[in-house]
């Protein structure tokens, strides 16, 4: 069962976003998402934002090695991210940190220790298949979505977040957690103990692959069919909203 696609170009036009909203499929590839690009060597899926924009999805193949530093088919951080590969190297922690017996050491965490915990914490997701697909949401294959991520500038975070709380008093409904690009589309998404949508693209590793103004909200399907039913008196129709876009358009005019 798909969604409606009226709805979508609704929220899009209130938004005034001419880019797609992203969707991370549990999917095989088909010609039903040409065109496609395929992740190889060792680059970041978040290389692939234009072509994104473009209309091409992104396909991340399970790889016949599992070894970190061998993978053909994309990051190995992203197979592991997405549930491709189950397993961290025994490196991982000193990677993350000191570079202890690692191939590098990204100095993102205090220690070692810290780091292992988040990785025991970051519990893989569960896939059907050898695959997972990144691309344009398409409303027919719904069925197939696991996430629904918007990449977009500050002032539509801002509008974003602020539907996504839009039924709830929640003070603390939306989540920043620390993780990788790719962990923050899905996994850090899953592995909550409620449905929280996750800011994302804070990640400094992948920042490089996007315009500097570009940040991230991922939600769950079942959030973006809510949001997807904001009334007519919602925020997104009142003045103040319009009057942001249009000084924003009128500044990028001058």
């Amino acid at each position: 069962m798909g969604i409606d696609i009226h709805a979508v170009e609704r929220l899009l036009l209130k938004l005034r976003l001419n880019s797609p909203p992203i969707a991370v499929y549990d999917s095989e590839p088909s010609d039903d998402f040409n065109p496609m690009v395929f992740a190889s060597g060792r680059v970041c899926c978040f290389a692939f934002y234009e072509s994104w924009l473009e209309g091409r999805t992104l396909v991340i193949k399970r790889g016949e090695s599992a070894g970190f530093n061998e993978s053909k088919t994309g990051c190995p951080g992203a197979h592991r991210a997405f549930g491709l590969e189950k397993d961290y190297p025994e490196f991982m922690a000193h990677f993350l940190t000191d570079g202890v017996g690692a191939p590098m050491g990204e100095g993102l965490m205090a220690g070692p220790e810290l780091a292992q915990e988040f990785l025991d914490r970051a519990k893989p997701v569960e896939i059907s298949g050898d695959t997972v697909l990144i691309g344009p949401l398409q409303a027919e294959h719904w069925d197939r979505v696991r996430s629904v991520s918007f990449l977009v500038d500050p002032d539509r975070l801002a509008a974003l977040m602020t539907l996504a709380g839009y039924w709830s008093a929640d003070a603390d409904l939306i989540a920043a957690p620390f993780s990788s690009g790719c962990g923050l589309l899905l996994r850090e998404l899953e592995n909550q103990d409620r449905d929280r949508p996750v800011i994302g693209c804070t990640d400094i590793a992948m920042r490089k692959y996007l315009p500097p103004e570009i940040l991230c909200l991922s939600v769950t399907p079942s959030r973006f069919e809510q949001m997807l039913t904001f009334p007519d008196d919602c925020f997104l129709n009142k003045t103040w909203w319009n009057d942001l876009m249009d000084s924003r358009k009128k500044a990028r005019a001058n």
